[in-house]
């Protein structure tokens, strides 16, 4: 039980750090952290993945549980928190398209 909620914890918290860090950056107009932050999360999503499948030095198990506990959670948060902040952006500066 305690488990369950431990794993559920840190995905959340892997989630909702990069989407609240994109959020204000891109309100902002600052483009260029966003797409940083997503960039690495990607990269190290890719690489966790790929030394998953492949004897690079990594533990599979290890890899494997670091991209699904953080990497991807963090991912989808940084991409979703660029969408929400270019959204909100777009609405203040009363662009209709």
């Amino acid at each position: 039980m305690m488990a369950n909620l431990l794993v559920l914890v840190v995905m959340i918290g892997a989630a909702m750090v990069p989407l609240a860090l994109c959020t204000f950056w891109m309100k902002r107009g600052k483009v260029g952290y966003p797409m940083t932050l997503a960039s690495l999360f990607g990269a190290c999503l890719a690489i966790a993945i790929y030394a998953s499948s492949n004897l690079i030095g990594v533990h599979p198990l290890h890899a494997m549980s670091s991209a699904m506990l953080v990497f991807l959670p963090g991912t989808l948060g940084s991409m979703a928190g660029m969408l929400l902040g270019w959204l909100i952006y777009r609405r203040r500066q009363g662009r209709p398209d």
